[in-house]
């Protein structure tokens, strides 16, 4: 009995992980809203070469305030149709990394 609670923590633990991280990086509780933030940090950085300065900082502003995650969310379901949105753009998130 306490081997199969030990399995449900870990399991509990690693989903935490799994969907925790990318939202608390994104600083959204939609990790598909944090995955789209991530991706526009990413661009602006690869525009600049940079990642602070003021054109950096301007296309980031402007890349974030855009991000709702709709735009990530619509393309995940369209490559991962059998799997739920959430998941893929986690899984999504991590591949970036």
């Amino acid at each position: 009995m306490k081997a199969g609670i030990g399995i449900i923590g870990v399991i509990v633990v690693l989903l935490v992980i799994f969907f925790g991280v990318p939202m608390a990086a994104g600083g959204s509780t939609n990790v598909c809203q944090a995955l789209e933030k991530h991706n526009v940090s990413q661009t602006a950085q690869n525009i600049t070469g940079t990642s602070n300065g003021p054109v950096h900082n301007i296309i980031n502003s402007v890349g974030q305030s855009f991000a709702t995650g709709e735009g990530e969310q619509q393309k995940q379901a369209a490559e991962h149709p059998n799997t739920p949105s959430v998941v893929s753009c986690a899984a999504a998130y991590w591949k970036t990394l």
